[in-house]
């Protein structure tokens, strides 16, 4: 081979791994940029609910309550004789996350009720958190109710006093944690931050899977009455 020719490839060779250096680059900081966008996952609450990934739980015979998302951002939930949960995915798969962080502020509270009966469970606002336990069987139950893809910490305004027990719908699979009892100060936003992982641990003894939903609910029906809360900046961290 000549030395021009020698030349000639010497060179090519030094611009194609120079490209290949500026394209490794640009995809690290790609990925480093998603794994920033990753590290939290605020739900987006909007008017357009629907179209946001955001989908219904009704009960039999029970009518559902109201759901509204407003252009600030605020969930507002109102609940008249009815009961239901709003649930989105917290992505296209399970992710991992540490901490719940959120901030809610009720507007018309109810009497407490004994959250440990399934009869007289009303609160004015709950959010749930679904873990996804892994096989194919628990993908399929959770197409039919996405409190089946596995197990549930729900957290609570309502009741009589801060404690946590057993869900009484749900007593082999979920958690019911009251944050603020129905005599906490109303016409005020409270912000609430929880450890994921800590509370799985400590409720079901091993460590906490990826979560699958995240689910809001209102329920006034075994009272009969009517409740109106807000809650907003829902974030997976």
């Amino acid at each position: 081979m000549t030395e021009p020719i020698i030349n000639a490839t010497r060179t090519k060779i030094m611009i194609h791994f120079a490209r290949i250096t500026v394209l490794s680059v640009f995809l690290l900081s790609l990925g480093v940029g998603l794994g920033v966008a990753k590290e939290s996952q605020v739900l987006p609450i909007n008017p357009d609910l629907t179209g946001s990934g955001w989908k219904m739980l009704s009960f039999d015979n029970i009518p559902p309550s109201e759901f509204k998302g407003t252009k600030g951002g605020v969930l507002e939930v109102r609940s008249h004789k009815s009961s239901s949960v709003l649930y989105t995915p917290v992505a296209d798969e399970p992710m991992k996350a540490s901490t719940l962080s959120w901030s809610w502020h009720v507007v018309e509270g109810l009497p407490a009720t004994n959250l440990k009966k399934t009869d007289g469970d009303d609160r004015v606002l709950a959010i749930h958190v679904v873990f996804a336990e892994g096989g194919m069987m628990s993908r399929l139950k959770g197409m039919l109710s996405p409190f089946a893809r596995g197990r549930v910490l729900t957290y609570v305004w309502g009741g009589y006093m801060i404690d946590e027990f057993p869900h009484p719908h749900l007593p082999d699979n979920a958690w019911m944690i009251i944050r603020q009892p129905s005599d906490a100060p109303m016409n005020v936003w409270v912000n609430e931050t929880v450890d994921l992982k800590a509370d799985y641990q400590r409720v079901f003894g091993t460590e906490a899977p990826p979560i699958a939903y995240i689910g809001i609910s209102g329920d006034a029906d075994d009272l009969g009455a009517m409740c109106f809360g807000k809650i907003k900046d829902i974030a997976l961290k």
